[in-house]
């Protein structure tokens, strides 16, 4: 099939086509989303940055504003102070009171100062006394009580009798003089000049608005607007609702009752006078600065948008191609990956054929042995020293093959393993002799042993077996000279290592290491020397398990073994076994404990679903005194504890059909006889079977295979200390 029919066949649209079409449309709607996105954030960023913008011109005009009247009041009360003992006489002619009115009037902010008379004209003024009286402009005034001094009263604007300015007027009443109307006043009169350049250094007024206004809504300065000063808000403004919802402070949008154009305001109360000041910004000039801001995104976002969108369409002009050697990718590597499960299959199948002919070449020389000897027994059974030794010899190669498949099991990780807290040290001392006769009298075997060696969690038997496996090789590595160095130290395993070894854990470990002189292995063979059944000795010298069991037993015991080794220099092998904190366990090699038969012919209930393993049991039960109930499997065993009411030891396989293994038979069993022994047999890890098979740490099981003394030393075991 060609290229083109294979695209044709797959939609006519290719993986590059439709991911260019989505991107020509990507281009599009992309960009105008975040255009979109981007418009709105900056939209709403405007408003909030033009009403901080708002607080900060509101609080300066506001800091302004209250200075003028705090010193309008001080003003008053100086005066109020001086002219308290004074008749009306006398203030219109004191030379003294003129001069301080005149000092007074000529302070900053401040249009004029004086005093009004009974008669409700000017009697005293900043700007000398009349030639004839004088009377303030038309006003009404909002009050503000002043404990002890009286009401403080602000006026409407009007155009100041003395100064001939628009402004307005703080006063209060003289002291001890009768509170009538605007007679008998003191007072400070405010032009709206000083506000207005004030506000010119603070506010644009091409954008900005202010706004001084009494608390009802008479509008005191205006900027711009000048005209507008005197109107008068109405309750219903949008001012005068928001003041009586937020005294002090607040903002607000609206359209303005005075000239119509549509603000943001934010506003102040001043101090505790009934005046607010007010700045609003016209909400024209905040989305005009809004869209310039997004004027300038689009100067340089439309070109490169275009440039994409351009860019895309000819990308997608030339995608049939881009999609024909897709295609073609994808054959190479749907064949590729057709010869890659080929070859691993292959692999497979050698290394199967490789593992099963070595078990049946190793196990058909163990069951020439076994059958042959047992047949010369059947043929000379009168003759008991020939029976004698042809036994011995059968029983020799069961061992070999109990050896093998130990090797086997701890590669598979599956050997029952029973560690305890050990020195490493005092074994392999122990082990010393052994290990010299098995590397010959030819060869220099040296110990370097860590005299601070810390104990480790191991099996003893195992980790002889492994020791003893490593010696051998280095033994046939070397050809009748040469040297095998046995060492251990104290080792720390970094993050480094690990990484470089990811089968181990960073951490505290207890090394071993097994080194020779020899010609050292290929580095092409490496890879493969723990694998089962791999070996570079010639046919019928070695099983190729050896490094497989010390494989095996390292990592069921939560450790680790590197091999090192150069052609022409030599080997060594590391076994790295975690490091304990517990004290190490001085426990003979050998038990002495007696055979133990049944002296008091305790009844045991045997179960087992394998008939020669169970007959094999029986046998060896009855022949050391026991009385013997059996059971093919769980749910047999258990109607069997219920209805026997003397049972002294439940002996069961762990690992049996019928949906009953053999810890939960023992936790059944336990729970109607409480005072049941316990045994349990298999030939599986401990972790195996506490992970598969629910089994707890504390119930004893025996491994299989076993023999007669075995079985018995552990039964003495349990009669005598089970509880």
């Amino acid at each position: 099939m060609s290229q083109d029919a294979a695209v044709e066949q797959s939609g006519g649209d290719g993986g590059i086509t439709r991911l260019l079409r989505v991107l020509l449309v990507a281009v599009v709607v992309v960009p105008v989303t975040l255009f979109a996105v981007a418009s709105w954030l900056n939209y709403r960023a405007a408003f909030h940055e033009a009403r901080l913008r708002l607080d900060n011109a509101t609080d300066a005009i506001n800091q302004h504003a209250q200075k003028v009247f705090e010193t309008a009041e001080l003003i008053l009360g100086q005066i109020a102070e001086r002219t308290d003992e004074m008749s009306w006489q006398d203030i219109r002619s004191s030379p003294e009171l003129q001069r301080l009115l005149h000092e007074l009037g000529t302070r900053p902010r401040v249009a004029a100062v004086g005093l009004v008379g009974p008669d409700e004209t000017v009697a005293a003024s900043s700007m000398g006394v009349p030639a004839q009286p004088v009377r303030l402009g038309q006003t009404t005034y909002l009050s503000v009580e002043r404990p002890g001094s009286g009401p403080l009263m602000i006026g409407t604007v009007s155009s100041d009798a003395l100064t001939g300015k628009p402004g307005f007027v703080v006063a209060r009443y003289k002291p001890n003089a009768p509170r009538l109307g605007t007679a008998n006043l003191i007072f400070v009169s405010l032009q709206l000049d000083n506000f207005l350049d004030y506000s010119r250094t603070v506010l644009d007024p091409k954008d900005y608005l202010l706004n001084m206004s009494r608390a009802d809504g008479s509008v005191l300065v205006r900027f711009p607007g000048y005209e507008l000063v005197g109107r008068v808000l109405s309750p219903e403004s949008q001012f005068r609702q928001n003041i009586a919802r937020s005294p002090l402070y607040g903002t607000y949008e609206t359209n303005s009752a005075l000239d119509g154009v549509r603000r943001l305001y934010a506003y102040r109360k001043v101090a505790d006078y009934p005046v607010y000041v007010s700045v609003g910004l016209t909400r024209a000039a905040i989305v005009n600065s809004w869209l310039r801001l997004m004027g300038s995104h689009l100067i340089f976002g439309l070109p490169a948008m275009a440039m994409l969108i351009v860019l895309s369409f000819f990308a997608l002009r030339r995608s049939q191609e881009a999609d024909r050697a897709h295609v073609a990718m994808e054959a190479e590597i749907e064949r590729r990956k057709a010869v890659e499960d080929t070859l691993r299959h292959a692999q497979r199948m050698e290394a199967i054929g490789q593992m099963t002919g070595g078990v049946a070449h190793d196990f058909n020389n163990l069951l020439t042995a076994v059958t042959g000897n047992l047949d010369m027994i059947l043929r000379s059974a009168a003759d008991n020293a020939r029976v004698k030794r042809l036994a011995e010899a059968a029983l020799q190669a069961t061992s070999r093959g109990e050896r093998l498949t130990h090797q086997l099991l701890m590669f598979s990780r599956r050997e029952v393993l029973r560690p305890e807290t050990l020195n490493l040290n005092r074994l392999l001392l122990e082990f010393e002799a052994l290990l010299r006769r098995a590397a010959g009298e030819s060869l220099e075997v040296q110990l370097k042993l860590d005299p601070g060696l810390d104990p480790s969690h191991v099996d003893q038997v195992q980790y002889e077996a492994a020791v003893l496996n490593l010696v051998v090789n280095a033994r046939d590595a070397l050809i009748d000279r040469g040297r095998i160095v046995i060492e251990t130290a104290n080792v720390q395993l970094d993050e480094a290592y690990a990484a470089e070894n990811p089968e181990v854990a960073p951490g505290s470990y207890v090394m071993t290491a097994v080194s020779d002189t020899g010609g050292g292995i290929a580095a092409a063979d490496l890879p493969h020397v723990f694998e089962p059944f791999f070996t570079t000795k010639d046919i019928g010298k070695g099983s190729g398990l050896g490094l497989s069991q010390v494989y095996g037993f390292a990592k069921e015991s939560g450790g680790h073994v590197r091999i090192y080794s150069e052609v022409g220099v030599g080997t060594t092998v590391k076994l790295y076994l975690p490091r304990s904190a517990e004290r190490p366990t001085e426990t003979a090699r050998h038990s002495s404990l007696p055979l133990r038969s049944a002296a008091g012919g305790e009844t045991v209930l045997v179960v087992e679903d394998d008939e020669a393993v169970l007959a094999t049991a029986i046998e060896s039960l009855e022949d050391l005194g026991y009385r013997v109930l059996v059971a093919h499997n769980g749910k047999d065993a258990l109607e069997i504890v219920k209805s026997v009411p003397s049972i002294d030891i439940l002996f069961s396989d762990i690992v049996m059909p019928g949906g009953i293994n053999g810890a939960e038979l023992a936790a059944e069993a336990r729970r109607f006889k409480p005072s049941i022994k316990v045994l349990l047999t298999s030939g599986y890890t401990g972790a195996v079977l506490s992970r598969e098979h629910g089994l707890p740490e504390d119930v004893p099981v025996l491994g299989k295979p076993y023999r007669r003394d075995e079985l018995a030393a552990r039964l003495r075991v349990i009669i005598g200390g089970q509880s």
